[in-house]
């Protein structure tokens, strides 16, 4: 039986995570609550829904389409609400959208129906030496089918990276290593408890990861990302730690800074959750260079943006 995982979007032509046009395949699910996510409908496995007030005129076309009545008008919040224990996925309610406010968002798909996507554009990466990166979520939360997609894309001289949080067992990164090109891996936060503050879980096992997979001697190109999120993980003593761990490591790695952006907030109305960092705004140029010469002075190669 071919393996199946659940897959958010796929996007073509992409110039970011990875070199050369990329197609980038993301995949549902993720271990973390971080709380700038942009991707909020990325977090749960199955399929998530969100409407959008602006676009809804409160028809019910949704509720009567639905077979098994998991749609319901909530009087508190004056939203259609979904019962997912209800839902079986079939669609009819975002087909029967007659303004396309309610979207929904996750799909199942086998190795092979992604890998043809992906091969689609094989020609863009051979002549941009682009490739095809897996992210999320959390990519490895689906770590067979993952390691099954970067195999056939590999043994077909496609280029492959990941992107990862280090927030899975160790046996689900083995299962991806050896056909991984360049790996992603996401440092938050260097303090155990303030990693569990912003994220809802503690960076023990993702150290203890990221320290394994460079003692291995798997050939791929380590890269170590941190969102710079103002107020949350930007202290001098955040970035110095940083700095001190990554001059440990005994493969040669590259840093890129991530500043924050607010990309997900209508996400997060749609699907009606709270998003806590409401006003926080993008870290200017000046200070995003600041952090990247502190890192440089103490010798390692830094880049702003991925």
């Amino acid at each position: 039986m071919s393996t199946k995982g659940r897959i958010l979007r796929i996007e073509k032509i992409s110039t970011f995570d990875g070199d050369g046009l990329r197609t980038v395949v993301f995949l549902k699910g993720c271990p973390l609550k971080c709380r700038w996510c942009s991707t909020p409908e990325s977090k749960k496995s199955r399929t998530t829904f969100g409407v959008s007030r602006r676009k809804c005129t409160g028809c019910f076309d949704c509720v009567e389409a639905c077979p098994e009545g998991a749609i319901s008008w909530d009087m508190k919040s004056e939203r259609f609400a979904t019962n997912l224990n209800r839902c079986t996925d079939c669609r009819g309610c975002t087909e029967a959208c007659p303004t396309g406010a309610r979207q929904a968002w996750g799909y199942t798909a086998s190795v092979e129906e992604i890998y043809r996507e992906i091969e689609k554009d094989s020609l863009f990466y051979f002549h941009s030496g682009g490739g095809v990166t897996l992210s999320g979520g959390e990519a490895l939360v689906q770590a067979e089918f993952a390691a099954k997609l970067l195999e056939r894309c590999i043994t077909h001289g496609i280029n492959t990276a990941i992107e990862t949080s280090g927030k899975v067992p160790w046996e689900n990164l083995e299962m991806v290593l050896p056909y991984t090109d360049t790996l992603f891996f996401d440092l938050k936060h260097m303090n155990e408890d303030t990693h569990r503050e912003l994220t809802g879980a503690g960076n023990k096992r993702i150290i203890k990861n990221l320290k394994r997979i460079d003692a291995s001697d798997h050939p791929l190109s380590l890269i170590i990302r941190m969102p710079v999120i103002p107020g949350l993980n930007d202290q001098k003593e955040n970035i110095n730690a940083l700095g001190s761990f990554s001059r440990k490591l005994k493969r040669p790695v590259e840093i890129q800074l991530l500043p924050y952006h607010r990309l997900g907030i209508e996400t997060y109305r749609r699907m009606s959750l709270a998003y806590t960092l409401e006003g926080l705004e993008s870290p200017p140029p000046e200070e995003m260079e600041r952090h990247a010469a502190k890192l440089r002075l103490m010798g390692l190669n830094v880049s702003i943006g991925g």
